[in-house]
Formats: C-alpha cells, sequence, structure tokens
C-alpha cells in the first residue's frame, strides 16, 4: 500500500535534486501484490531502477545487503519504504557528509515516531552492546555512505542480520545529522514484538562476544562462592563436627549442573550457527530481477 506514494516521492525528488539518482527496489519476499504495483507504477516515470526480488523474507538488514550487491555508483543511500524518512533527507546528509569529508552519515531523529514499545528495546539492546564497547547510538535505516564501506557486500551473498557492524568496520570517519522522522501514511511496521525479539538475540548472539563474557564472569563468581561455601562447611565440620547434610549437596549438585547446562546451551548456539554459515545453508536465493 505504500509503493505508490513512494514512487510518487522518488519521482519528485529525483527532479529536483542535484543528484542522478539510479534506484534500486529490494522486495524481501513480499505476498501481496507488491511486486506488480511496483512494476506498474515505475513504468509511468522515467526513473533509472532495479528491482531485485527474494524468494522469501530474509529480513530488513538482508535486503539492504541485497540492494549494495546491485549498486555501483559511489555514493550510496537507504531509506525505509515507509517514507518515514523523506528523500529530501539525503541531500541534507551530503552537506553533513561533505563538511566533514565522512565516509559514513546517519540519520539521526529529531523526534523518533516509532511505537513506545520499539523504543524501549532499541535503548535497552543499545546499553548492552555498550557494555562491550560497542556504541550503536547513532545507527538508524537512513544512511549515506561512500562506496568503498560496502565494498564487503559485493563478495557475499549470505544472511546478514545486523548490517550496521559491518559499515562501521568499514567506515574510518562516521557521523550523524539529525532528520525529520515521519509518522507512517498507512499500515503498521512489520516489526512485532516477537520479530524485534528475535532480531535482539541474532544481534546480541551473532554480533556480540557478550553472551560469553557473562557465562566466564559468571563462572568465575560462582567458583568462588562455591569455595568460600566448601571452606564454611568445612570449618563448621571441623569446629563443630556438623554433618553437611543431603540438601546443602543436592541444592550445590543441582545449581552448579544446571549453570554448566546453561554455558553449553549458548555455547551450542554458536556453534550449530557457525555449521550453517559452512554449509551455506543461509544462502541467499534471488528469485527474480528487473531492470530498466
Amino acid at each position: 500500500h505504500t509503493v505508490v506514494t513512494l514512487i510518487e516521492r522518488l519521482n519528485v525528488w529525483a527532479n529536483q535534486t542535484k543528484f542522478k539518482p539510479y534506484f534500486i527496489f529490494v522486495n524481501d519476499g513480499s505476498a501481496d501484490k507488491t511486486m506488480q504495483v511496483l512494476k506498474h507504477k515505475l513504468k509511468e516515470t522515467k526513473l533509472p531502477y532495479t528491482i531485485v526480488s527474494h524468494a522469501k523474507n530474509y529480513g530488513q538488514h538482508t535486503a539492504t545487503s541485497t540492494g549494495f550487491y546491485y549498486t555501483s555508483n559511489n555514493l550510496i543511500a537507504t531509506i525505509d519504504d515507509d517514507l518515514q524518512h523523506d528523500p529530501s533527507v539525503i541531500d541534507s546528509m551530503y552537506e553533513c557528509m561533505t563538511g566533514g569529508n565522512y565516509d559514513l552519515v546517519y540519520g539521526n531523529y529529531l523526534q523518533k515516531k516509532h511505537n513506545i514499545l520499539r523504543n524501549i528495546g532499541t535503548t535497552v539492546l543499545q546499553k548492552m552492546l555498550k557494555l562491550e564497547g560497542k556504541d550503536y547510538s547513532m545507527v538508524t535505516s537512513c544512511r549515506l555512505m561512500k562506496s568503498s564501506v560496502i565494498t564487503m557486500f559485493k563478495n557475499t551473498h549470505n544472511r546478514i542480520f545486523f548490517i550496521d557492524d559491518y559499515l562501521l568496520l568499514a567506515a574510518v570517519n562516521v557521523k550523524s545529522c539529525l532528520v525529520e522522522h515521519n509518522e507512517r501514511t498507512m499500515g503498521n511496521s512489520g516489526y512485532n514484538f516477537s520479530k524485534l525479539t528475535k532480531m535482539a538475540l541474532n544481534i546480541l548472539l551473532l554480533h556480540s562476544t557478550l553472551p560469553l563474557k557473562l557465562i566466564s564472569r559468571m563462572g568465575l563468581i560462582m567458583s568462588v562462592v562455591f569455595f568460600l561455601m566448601g571452606c564454611f562447611y568445612i570449618f563448621k565440620k571441623l569446629a563443630y563436627d556438623v554433618e553437611i547434610g543431603f540438601t546443602s549437596l543436592i541444592v550445590a549438585i543441582f545449581f552448579s549442573t544446571g549453570l554448566i547446562l546453561f554455558s553449553l546451551g549458548i555455547i551450542g548456539e554458536y556453534i550449530r550457527r557457525i555449521w550453517v554459515s559452512k554449509q551455506q545453508l543461509d544462502q541467499i536465493i534471488i528469485a527474480e530481477t528487473c531492470k530498466h
């Protein structure tokens, strides 16, 4: 439902901007009539474009990386299809980029128009990632970057769960500038609570060593606690000839065993994802490509 408005706005912007933009549309496996409407509406314009359609839904970050694969210009911008950031913000970000010779510019919002639950989740995730020295506070899906920042995406077709980890790694100079964030014109965001939770877990597991760090610290703390508890019971046994007791023994066994199994579960998840990647089971399948 947003495609018609999107094309109309892109057409107006293309006639106003000093750039000569080339547009890449990535249809991430939508099951509705998006492709038909997109092709029909684009034929009514003179916009140069490429449409890439995934065979199934792989997620926003993977779809964006697919778009990067098909780019050839020196500057690349990304915006969402719901026009929550207007195409005109690209001009503002370009002025910011040239003012300091930056490689990557994020459009940060004067006021976020996402729902409160999504904003809270984003804040919590950012604070968790800050624990291991990663600052993603400026990261948004509104970006302008030089082609050198996306070089790695020219050589891969794997699924990407958090694209900005790679962008920030490749960019030498990064900047954010304030842009307007609009309300959705129609429909609801595809990111419901379960999808946001799944995405956050994927980021923590695949783009962060925080779970492993927590395990190692937890193991160290518990080993010290168990050692002190052991010393305490040994002292009671030697000083007062008190039996250690069946209950305390069972509690210690269950607690330590549970901690070990929990640790092995997370490590196993890392190994599983490595195996899937090595077996190339996460390859992207392109169902259709349309150029004009």
